[in-house]
């Protein structure tokens, strides 16, 4: 019997070396840099209206007109009106089958041009259950300062998170 004892709290601890090990390390990124982001298996037909992003952006001031990411000499543009997203009727029906808190996050990237307004959305993190289209039907309606290269407006790529949340 005592040897039996002995043989089930060795096993306990292997397992729980192992389960700390697995706690501790670090978490890989969902998805590599240069791979392009991919759709939530639960995404619905007004999802897959709004276009996925490409794996990288190739913004460049001279080129393309919208500054680049790692200009530094730019001072980034300023959300002056947010409109908050409405929640789908795919989330409604998620929420009162599990009856719990949900929460997801979608990123949506945008040019906020010279003017201010948003500009050629992409879905860069998708949610599914028709929350992607919602989150990219409130950013397009959102109104910025534009970014300013030596005091002039010019156009720049950003990444907005939406978050949805029921608690």
């Amino acid at each position: 019997m005592s040897h039996a004892r002995w043989t089930l709290f060795a096993i306990f601890i292997v397992i729980s070396a192992a389960c700390l090990g697995q706690q501790t390390a670090p978490a890989a990124p969902a998805q590599p840099a240069s791979a392009p982001p991919v759709r939530d298996p639960h995404s619905n037909s007004a999802d897959l209206a709004v276009p996925l992003c490409p794996a990288i952006f190739d913004d460049s001031l001279a080129t393309d007109g919208i500054v680049g990411s790692g200009d530094k000499t730019v001072k980034p543009p300023v959300a002056k009106h947010q409109v908050e997203p409405e929640f789908s009727d795919e989330l409604r029906r998620l929420i009162k089958g599990k009856g719990s808190k949900v929460s997801f996050i979608v990123e949506i990237s945008l040019v906020v041009d010279a003017a201010g307004k948003p500009q050629d959305a992409c879905l860069f993190r998708s949610a599914g259950y028709g929350l992607d289209a919602q989150a990219a039907k409130a950013v397009q309606q959102y109104e910025f300062a534009p970014a300013t290269l030596d005091g002039k407006p010019v156009a720049e790529r950003i990444t907005i998170e939406v978050n949805f949340a029921t608690y």
